[in-house]
């Protein structure tokens, strides 16, 4: 072979080299390409694989236990007449209540994980079985970022009046990130919602957020599941000092307690209340799962009957007094 031959024959297999390395990094599924989740986790592919499946964006995602089923059937209840459900993913680390979600709303995606146990029942804020979920949470997301995927991550232990998805799309090319802030401290970012646009700085915040995470879960892995962990150590003050330093350039906003409310809501004067004018009210800042049923209830912010029915009536007389 003259040498010449012999270089453009090395040049055509490192050139045929490259091409494969490219094209091993995405998997062609159902006429779209998927980059692989990380560390090829399988419950992150089952999410991934859902969330590919929806047309329209965002994809709407949220993930719960089992201690957590009747917060999420209310939530279905009052938000089945939106007409977003074929945009959600309801991402269960049981399979315990999946028939009786999708009875309520068969347009909703159920994904049910493979998980330890330490991360089902009822969980609290800040201990190792919640802190786990988190660590998976955003995992997740991560994903779906690096998937040119709109993202909203939001939580089942909240009343919508009003359908938020056109107010949080209108942030399209202006914000990477958007956010409710924690009444208590504005600055401090609540991380059960969070709007998330597919652009380079919005994944290079989350892509150090799961390193930020992951070593979290590497201090708290083999520890019993109601183990309270310092409050510092956690995605929201994490994902909030990215923010505050405008991590890789990030373009953020938090959007105003009157139109996106935290649990605070409930304990402000009547007088205060009458100034604001939520799309929604997320019911934290309360400990404890029956504690949160029982204040939604106490509101009026309960569409679930006892018998397990939907109370729909309820849901659109609640939802139709707003007006935006």
């Amino acid at each position: 072979m003259k040498r010449s031959d012999f270089k453009h024959f090395t040049i055509g297999i490192i050139a045929f080299l490259v091409v494969y390395l490219i094209f091993r990094h995405y998997i062609f599924d159902n006429k779209t390409y998927r980059k692989r989740p990380l560390h090829n986790d399988s419950n992150i592919d089952l999410v991934l694989e859902a969330a590919l499946q929806i047309k329209d964006r965002p994809v709407m995602i949220t993930i719960v236990n089992d201690g957590y089923i009747n917060l999420v059937k209310s939530w279905i209840c009052n938000t089945k007449h939106m007409g977003f459900h074929q945009q959600v993913i309801i991402i269960v680390t049981s399979p315990q209540g999946i028939d009786e979600i999708k009875k309520i709303s068969p347009d909703v995606t159920v994904v049910a994980l493979d998980v330890d146990q330490s991360m089902n029942g009822h969980q609290e804020y800040s201990h190792v079985g919640y802190l786990k979920i988190m660590v998976l949470r955003t995992q997740i997301q991560l994903a779906l970022l690096h998937n040119d995927i709109e993202v909203y991550s939001f939580e089942c232990d909240s009343v919508f009046f009003a359908n938020p998805l056109p107010k949080l799309r209108a942030h399209s090319g202006e914000h990477d990130i958007v956010f409710i802030s924690n009444y208590q401290r504005p600055k401090s970012i609540n991380g059960g919602f969070l709007y998330l646009f597919p652009t380079p700085a919005a994944k290079a915040t989350f892509e150090q957020l799961n390193r930020m995470m992951l070593k979290l879960f590497s201090n708290i892995r083999n520890q019993p599941s109601d183990k309270l962990i310092p409050t510092h150590e956690n995605d929201q003050v994490y994902l909030s000092t990215l923010v505050a330093e405008k991590y890789a350039g990030l373009k953020s906003t938090i959007l105003p307690f009157s139109i996106f409310s935290d649990g605070k809501w409930y304990d402000i004067s009547e007088e205060d209340r009458k100034l604001t004018y939520p799309f929604l009210i997320h019911n934290n800042w309360i400990k404890g799962n029956i504690a949160k049923e029982g204040r939604a209830k106490k509101w009026k912010h309960w569409f679930l009957k006892d018998d397990g029915s939907c109370d729909f009536d309820w849901a659109k007389e609640v939802t139709k007094t707003i007006i935006y």
